[in-house]
């Protein structure tokens, strides 16, 4: 079974299991709001008594953004404190949600309800949340033993360039390369997460064994089809980018419609995340009958 055809089952897979894909869509929504609600009534309070209030929508005033930040800047450590606390409980729910996305995957045929998502998610809470802990140490050794050494050869690259088409070049796979290397070890840590619900294990630090030995003698295949899944989700976001910034803009009909095109963005992103975790665990239905 070729690469592509394992990306086509997992679109397959994604498509039967679009339900889930709306949840994370609703359960983002949910979060955002009691976060971004504050935010709003300050700046509402603020241009509500303005008198640029009528042109905020059709430019941004560098005047009156000055004037608000410097008179809220003595909450500046709340708001920072809250900030920090918003993206603690973040990262814990996605590990939550982890665990209901794969374990809804790893049932194809069958539907999930919510309450069985949920309950995924709880059930495998603690041995993602462990493999969570232990993936912050791995991401920043890999990264820092491996990107200084290809920023180096690209920084050498450079001083022997004439003009400044090497030197445009050398940046933009400067930071083409810092991708790939956090998407290489986001892959590592997937099918780790894949493997610990989906063979039902708890040991974390023998499943990424496990996982480390599974992928060595099929890395390039598994790497194809991670990219490939990646080329989708860029699709998605140059797609986005490119209506973004032809939508008319100066009228709250307008800003709505804008409003909206970006909430079909943030759905087609947990479509993508779903479309991850789908190709992953086709190819490890594919090849975990394989001597390793």
């Amino acid at each position: 079974m070729s690469t592509f055809t394992l990306f086509v089952n997992g679109l397959g897979l994604t498509r039967r299991k679009r339900s889930l894909a709306f949840r994370l869509w609703a359960i983002n929504i949910l979060f955002a709001i009691p976060l971004a609600a504050p935010f709003f009534f300050l700046a509402h309070g603020q241009l509500s008594h303005s008198l640029s209030a009528g042109s905020v929508l059709k430019k941004l005033d560098v005047n009156w953004l000055t004037d608000f930040s410097s008179r809220f800047l003595d909450a500046a450590p709340a708001f920072a404190g809250l900030v920090v606390l918003a993206v603690c409980i973040y990262l814990l729910l996605a590990v939550f949600l982890n665990g209901g996305i794969i374990g809804a995957l790893n049932r194809p045929e069958a539907g999930t309800t919510l309450a069985e998502f949920f309950h995924d998610g709880g059930l495998y809470f603690w041995r993602l949340l462990r493999l969570f802990l232990l993936s912050i140490p791995a991401y920043l050794l890999f990264l820092g033993a491996c990107f200084p050494v290809v920023r180096a050869l690209l920084e050498a690259v450079n001083r022997r360039a004439t003009t400044e088409w090497p030197a445009i070049a050398a940046a933009n796979a400067r930071l083409l390369s810092l991708v790939l290397l956090l998407g290489l070890v986001a892959m590592f840590f997937d099918y780790v997460k894949i493997g610990l619900v989906t063979g039902n294990r708890s040991k974390v630090l023998a499943e990424a064994w496990r996982t480390l030995k599974f992928l060595k003698r099929r890395f390039f295949r598994a790497w194809g089809l991670y990219l490939l899944a990646g080329l989708a989700f860029v699709v998605l976001t140059l797609l986005y980018l490119e209506v973004a910034r032809i939508l008319p803009k100066g009228t709250p009909m307008l800003v709505l419609l804008a409003f909206l095109w970006q909430q079909s963005y943030v759905l087609g992103r947990q479509f993508s995340k779903v479309l991850f975790f789908a190709t992953e665990i086709e190819f490890t239905r594919k090849y975990q009958g394989e001597k390793n």
